[in-house]
């Protein structure tokens, strides 16, 4: 790691802690912790800037937590994130604690493949710019201060979908 490598690291953390600042503020906001959030919506949600492999940017993030927790302060979310790379051989997740989301798009930039067919079992979801991935191993307790509250709920995940995921989280956390 060059000096320019190291010089942008701390501008990173530096930003991001000053945008820390900024949400704690906004979290005692009544505003904010009255905001309703239910399980299985789609909200954008600062993620900060991170370590390693952790998520990072704003991103969408599905909320798994039930609402008493959402009643709260803070949310459970797993981050959504961008497919491409992320399949195998057969064209499915590469981790079995992954599930894919199609999006609606035409553009072929946001598809996983131009000549991809979305199987008949499959809906896609049109708030989604592109294929995603719903990562069930990176979950995180945030506060609502981080969500997107002018944005709101970009979309909700259908049940069946819902169901298939409680399924990939199982596997991912029982030991």
């Amino acid at each position: 790691m060059g000096v320019t490598d190291i010089s942008d690291e701390y501008y990173k953390m530096g930003c991001w802690v000053s945008r820390k600042f900024g949400y704690n503020k906004r979290s005692f906001y009544i505003k904010i912790k009255r905001a309703q959030v239910h399980p299985g919506e789609v909200w954008y949600c600062d993620m900060g800037y991170n370590i390693g492999t952790e998520k990072n940017k704003w991103r969408p993030v599905l909320v798994v937590s039930n609402n008493k927790i959402n009643n709260s302060d803070k949310v459970v979310v797993i981050c959504i994130t961008d497919a491409k790379g992320k399949l195998n051989a057969n064209d499915l997740p590469a981790q079995d604690s992954w599930y894919l989301l199609y999006s609606s798009t035409i553009d072929n930039a946001n598809k996983l493949k131009p000549d991809r067919v979305i199987p008949t079992n499959n809906v896609p979801y049109s708030f989604l710019e592109k294929d995603c991935v719903v990562q069930c191993e990176e979950i995180r307790a945030v506060s609502k201060a981080r969500l997107d509250l002018l944005k709101g709920v970009v979309g909700k995940l259908r049940p069946k979908d819902l169901n298939k995921l409680r399924e990939k989280f199982m596997r991912a956390y029982v030991f």
